[in-house]
């Protein structure tokens, strides 16, 4: 499968986006009802507000080259491209691989600090060590007194509560991590005492009833605040990640303390698995694939999440823009990050608004774009036909903004603000003959092939952070 292909594909199977509302809620809430087509786009990989159906957007599948249909929709034509000429070459028609594109000056990289990892302590080499600097002493400390004042008012452990220690928390947290990486179909499983299957490792760290008991009483916040909070509810002030601020804000400032991103970064975004207690609703509710939505900015070069937030729901986002462009404002910060940064996004995320406006901060940016997104050439002269050969490419630029059609097994459109049309680089690919399939060399375009080979190591990132997140 062509990388491309496959990365598409798993984004929206995986990471599948959706513009329903998540809710901040206690055990006697009740969820809102879900728009099933905004769900539906999001499934799809489309933003609502970018992906409107529009009757000026012509298919891929049309016969682009038909002389009438150009005719017959010539007046009506709209398109984001203008005819530009001189330096910002003309955008009246697609252009071929063989016709030359504007030169165009790499991006000046100036980081605020130096790229990598940053303030680690001397001795800092284990995984154990690692993973405090971002769970430190202090939060963990928090957490056990909110969990021991929360547990002695819960009715779920019943009339005695034993108070737990900062030993127990983390024997909790371990073994969580444990049940990440081995999965058994029920959770009384990991201390099964059988012939056949009986891990050993749980029971020697602490008993079934006690982890549950953890499990339901675990409390992140204030109860004192959490009721002040709630009392709020409906209201602007109301926040609705009350409950986990504490360690997410925490959390989120480690991420960017001990790490400095790479020139190449990507976003994309996940899915945590539900569980009880968590205080959120869960996308949907019967596919496995739902749950709370995390936008995430990682470094291309090694997959390391450098920031992350939970989306709140629509309520919270406008409608101006789109969720898509809102999460990419949000999480690139060109105070933070610096300038001369390379972006890598999916097809969700491109819109050529987006480009544009992260140009303005001098962060680049490059991915798939969808023909019916707002901004893509509607101009027909020339374009991609539907029959043509593995390899045909056809560009189209306005200014520093790059379009980019290319025939694959399937048909790809790209967008970047930092590629060349094409530079002479071709890719093996099996092609249809008389009687056989044979190897040949096929043109690609730079920005796929770029694309193609960094959007990989967000699957690293990607994979382990489902591992492990998904185990409760």
């Amino acid at each position: 499968m062509d990388p491309i292909e496959r990365t598409e594909n798993g984004m929206e199977n995986s990471t599948a986006s959706s513009d329903e509302d998540l809710y901040i809620c206690d055990q006697d809430s009740v969820a809102s009802s879900v728009d099933s087509t905004a769900e539906e786009m999001f499934l799809n990989g489309l933003d609502p507000v970018l992906d409107r159906p529009s009757f000026d957007i012509y298919t891929p599948e049309e016969d682009c080259d038909s002389e009438a249909n150009i005719q017959q929709r010539k007046r009506s034509r709209l398109s984001s491209t203008s005819s530009t000429g001189g330096d910002g070459v003309s955008t009246e028609r697609w252009r071929s691989s063989d016709e030359t594109d504007v030169e165009l000056l790499q991006p000046d990289f100036t980081p605020v600090q130096v790229p990598g990892p940053k303030f680690l302590p001397h001795k800092c080499s284990s995984p154990l060590q690692f993973f405090q600097l971002l769970f430190q002493k202090i939060m963990m400390q928090s957490i056990v007194g909110h969990t021991n004042v929360y547990g002695t008012k819960c009715k779920d452990v019943g009339e005695h509560w034993c108070y737990i220690s900062l030993k127990d928390l983390k024997a909790f947290i371990g073994l969580v991590i444990y049940t990440g990486l081995l999965k058994c179909s029920l959770l009384t499983e990991y201390w099964r005492e059988s012939h056949y299957f009986s891990p050993s490792f749980p029971a020697l760290v602490m008993s079934y009833e006690t982890f549950v008991t953890i499990a339901k009483t675990l409390h992140f916040s204030n109860t004192k605040e959490d009721e002040q909070n709630y009392s709020k509810k409906g209201t602007a002030a109301y926040e609705r990640l009350g409950k986990i601020l504490p360690p997410y804000q925490l959390i989120r400032e480690a991420c960017k303390t001990y790490f400095h991103p790479f020139q190449n970064i990507t976003i994309d975004e996940r899915i945590v698995a539900p569980h009880p207690r968590t205080g959120l609703n869960a996308m949907g509710n019967k596919s496995t694939d739902r749950g709370y939505k995390l936008f995430a900015l990682t470094d291309c070069t090694c997959g390391y999440t450098w920031d992350f937030f939970i989306y709140e729901g629509k309520l919270h986002a406008s409608q101006n823009e789109g969720l898509s462009y809102e999460s990419v404002t949000a999480l690139v910060d060109e105070n933070m990050l610096g300038s001369g940064y390379k972006l890598f996004v999916d097809k969700f995320y491109t819109s050529p608004t987006l480009f544009r406006d992260l140009l303005g901060k001098n962060i680049y940016a490059c991915g798939p774009v969808l023909p019916s997104r707002k901004g893509f050439p509607k101009i027909l002269v020339n374009r991609l036909s539907k029959n043509a050969p593995r390899g045909t490419m056809r560009w189209i630029r306005d200014d520093n903004l790059l379009f980019v059609e290319w025939k694959d097994s399937q048909e790809v459109q790209m967008c970047s603000t930092f590629h060349k049309a094409y530079e002479g680089d071709t890719v093996q690919r099996k092609v249809k003959g008389d009687a056989h399939r044979t190897l040949v060399e096929v043109p690609i375009p730079a920005v796929v092939l770029d694309y193609n080979r960094l959007v990989e190591f967000q699957w690293s990132s990607f994979n382990l952070f489902y591992k492990v997140a998904g185990s409760r």
